[in-house]
């Protein structure tokens, strides 16, 4: 069955949901901790190695156990929204394609989506960075997407290299971004990799602006 753009859509709004309810989870859990006092890390007995009295050991080791797996939970399902992502650009390019070169299209037999992902591929290719990760905030938006330090940026969003006024554009389609997913790649490591990464801009992570890390241009 081939699928739509919308039905594209509709997907990656699911995931997004699922999502949003795993990293509530994650923070009910969170704060189940913080009710008790404690992290991640504590020893949960005392110095005599008997458990501790002054923590509910129940609520401390669940709640623990639960963030871990929500954890790999979410690291799971921002994968599924990348691919979703890619799949909608990928289909709205097409039918834009699709609709300009119907003959060609036609005699080469070629698909759209298949001439996207190789117009895609070319296209990366040509991308150079603007501007470099100068810092990630623990906790904050960019980690969780998986930006690191040095990271060499080459699209973020609609927002690269050819932008006009690139920083500034890029700090206008953050805001317009809020709470709303966004395609960041970027170059990494001495064999300048390219990673593509799912950053979703929000306020209330503990820190201060939308994302959590500090750009530079380069």
């Amino acid at each position: 069955m081939v699928n739509t753009q919308s039905d594209l859509m509709t997907r990656a709004q699911t995931l997004m949901k699922q999502k949003d309810d795993i990293e509530a989870d994650i923070k009910k859990a969170q704060d189940e901790l913080q009710s008790q006092k404690v992290g991640m890390t504590e020893r949960l007995i005392d110095n005599n190695g008997f458990p501790r009295s002054d923590i509910d050991l129940v609520v401390v080791t669940t709640a623990r156990s639960n963030i871990i797996r929500l954890k790999n939970d979410h690291k799971e399902i921002m994968l599924q929204i990348e691919e979703a992502l890619h799949a909608v650009h990928a289909e709205a390019i097409a039918e834009k394609e699709a609709e300009k070169n119907a003959h060609n299209q036609e005699s080469s037999g070629t698909s759209a989506a298949g001439s996207f992902a190789a117009a895609q591929q070319e296209a990366d290719k040509d991308l150079s960075p603007f501007a470099r990760v100068n810092g990630v905030a623990p906790d904050s938006p960019a980690k969780d997407a998986g930006l690191l330090q040095g990271d060499m940026i080459v699209a973020f969003g609609t927002v690269n290299a050819k932008t006009p006024s690139v920083l500034p554009s890029l700090s206008e389609h953050v805001q317009s971004r809020e709470n709303k997913p966004i395609l960041v790649k970027v170059l990494r490591g001495e064999s300048a990799d390219l990673h593509s990464l799912i950053l979703v801009p929000k306020q209330g992570w503990g820190g201060r602006g939308l994302l959590g890390c500090h750009i530079v241009p380069v």
